[in-house]
């Protein structure tokens, strides 16, 4: 411990060297940086975070401090997050005698509070929104049991908005008209700084007032940017489904301020907008719209925020691959599926979300294969879903998603044996037994098998999931199958109970990727007995060029295979 307080004393000292200096932020940020990582200190520093605040406040609060903190944060040496906690905590009780702070405090917020997504992947994450917790007690003040990280970003962002909320309605003098009359936040200045602020109303100056004016205006806005953002506004929508009874006090303020407040009526956005930013049919609609526009970056961000806020009130672990459904839906509003981009989509979407769930590469397969199904599935019965939905999704389920399988086993088969890649941003770069990765692949399709109504195949797939079944009743039985025309196929030909089903043709697919081997034809319930004989009934010959040459008929079956299978030049002098 006294070794930790030996180098965060040289970070003030090297910090105040080179503000009396007046070093380039740039300068000070490099040699800060290289100090720290000669002292092994992961970086973004709590540590570091807290002492550069401190020492901010208010001593040393000048402009270039400003600016070596905001490099600081660009250089990822501090974790953003924290610092907007730190201040919060300092910086909205001294609004009134420190009105440049507060007004750098709301441009930090609007730069890095907006930037979830880097955040949550960053390293010291956890320890980062523990340190939160224990700043802000969020826990205390919110009363959730859970302290998982997204829970806490969660109760950061809604208790910023709701800090700024009540700063608001304080300077305009309505706080005094809530039924609690206070604020659950500091948001008033010390004793000692009352005392402070007097003396300096007297000689304010005409610029300081209109600073304090601009100050409320702008923390206002600030309000409303929470409430459009993307991702902000799906995390206060979270806020609102797992902590009601708190946010039927904030909106109750929100509407005190939207009916009394001469600010907002100077602001860029109204006061029935803002109110409808908080009202549940405006979240609902949004969540609507969202689905569609939501980019793979935000819906990351939502993904972490979900799966950790649903543990507390015992939601399925599906919703923590909630992102995964949108992404995968979003991509099928377009007539053409954009292979490649939605190959390189969802690859970094699973590797982010298999991260943050902390999972297996068993129950990421899984759960990949059972959101792509349900997406296979979504309007297979109705009349007004267009003809290009259905292929896109059964196109995605058996070539993008393969892909996708394909490049993670592929990634770690080409691993060096001796390299290990593991952090707290990227655990899924951790380097396992070879072969294990496609191992899990294979027990999480043994595993689809029990989701019987996931596996009922389209109408336009049914004949193919035949064939995929015969192949493989074909296949245990021992029966040589190689020139068989199983096109040709109908379950006439078939015992009972063989049926085929979209797990049928997702193993197909695989074996064709080389991702599993007929090994799975012998899974227990892949296929239902064997059987003695090849049936008489079947066409012995494959359809094709050959077979027309030697006198085949001109079947719906024949004409496909020649329209999907260029002539060979034998073919053509015979023709």
């Amino acid at each position: 411990m006294e070794q930790s307080n030996d180098w965060v004393q040289m970070v003030i000292e090297v910090t105040k060297d080179a503000q009396e200096k007046g070093s380039d932020p740039h300068v000070w940020a490099m040699q800060l940086s290289k100090f720290l990582n000669s002292e092994r200190v992961s970086l973004p520093s709590i540590e570091v975070a807290e002492a550069l605040v401190s020492y901010i406040c208010w001593d040393n609060n000048v402009p270039i401090l400003w600016k070596f903190l905001d490099k600081a944060l660009v250089l990822n040496i501090v974790p953003p997050l924290l610092v907007l906690a730190l201040f919060s905590t300092r910086i909205i009780p001294s609004r009134r005698r420190q009105p440049a702070a507060y007004r750098l405090f709301m441009e930090l917020l609007k730069r890095h509070a907006f930037t979830l997504k880097s955040q949550i992947k960053g390293m010291n994450y956890q320890r980062v929104m523990q340190s939160i917790d224990t700043i802000l007690q969020l826990s205390q003040i919110f009363g959730l049991k859970t302290s998982e990280a997204g829970t806490i970003v969660v109760e950061l962002i809604f208790s910023l908005v709701w800090q700024l909320l009540d700063a608001s309605l304080d300077d305009e003098g309505l706080l005094e008209l809530t039924s609690e009359k206070k604020s659950r936040w500091e948001t008033n200045p010390q004793d000692m700084e009352i005392d402070g602020h007097d003396k300096y109303d007297e000689k304010q100056s005409e610029c300081h007032e209109r600073m304090q004016k601009f100050n409320t205006l702008m923390a206002i806005e600030l309000i409303g940017q929470f409430m459009q953002n993307k991702v902000t506004s799906r995390i206060l929508n979270l806020a609102r489904q797992n902590m009601s009874s708190h946010w039927k006090g904030f909106t109750q303020r929100l509407r005190l301020l939207q009916a009394n407040s001469s600010a907002l009526k100077n602001a860029e956005i109204t006061p029935e907008a803002l109110l409808q930013l908080a009202s549940n049919s405006h979240i609902v609609s949004q969540e609507i719209r969202l689905k569609s526009r939501l980019n793979s970056n935000d819906i990351v961000v939502i993904g972490a925020m979900a799966s950790s806020t649903s543990l507390c009130n015992g939601a399925s672990h599906s919703d923590h691959w909630l992102p995964l459904d949108l992404i995968l839906e979003d991509a099928m509003d377009t007539k053409e599926v954009n292979v490649i981009g939605a190959i390189e989509t969802i690859t970094g979407l699973i590797k982010v979300l298999k991260a943050i769930n902390c999972t297996t590469w068993h129950n990421t397969f899984l759960s990949l294969w059972i959101a792509t199904l349900r997406l296979a599935q979504r309007g297979r019965d109705s009349i007004y879903t267009p003809r290009f939905r259905l292929d896109n999704r059964f196109c995605t389920l058996l070539c993008i998603i393969t892909l996708v399988v394909a490049d993670f086993i592929d990634e770690e088969e080409s691993a060096p044996l001796d390299e290990t890649e593991y952090d707290s941003t990227s655990s899924w770069k951790e380097r396992s037994v070879p072969g294990k990765c496609r191992n899990e692949l294979a027990s999480s399709l043994q595993m689809l098998g029990d989701y019987k109504g996931l596996l009922i195949p389209l109408k336009s797939t049914v004949s193919a999931a035949n064939q995929a079944a015969a192949k493989a009743m074909f296949y245990i039985s021992g029966i040589d199958i190689e020139n068989t025309n199983l096109e040709c196929i109908s379950m006439n030909h078939m015992p009972a109970n063989c049926a085929g089903n979209m797990r049928h043709l997702i193993v197909e697919a695989c074996i064709a990727r080389n991702l599993l081997d007929t090994s799975a034809y012998f899974w227990p319930g892949y296929v239902n007995g064997k059987i003695n004989q090849m049936p008489v009934s079947l066409p012995g010959q494959v359809p094709g060029w050959s077979s027309l040459m030697q006198g085949e008929l001109l079947t719906p079956v024949m004409i496909d295979a020649l329209v999907s299978t260029p002539a060979s030049s034998r073919a053509r002098e015979n023709i």
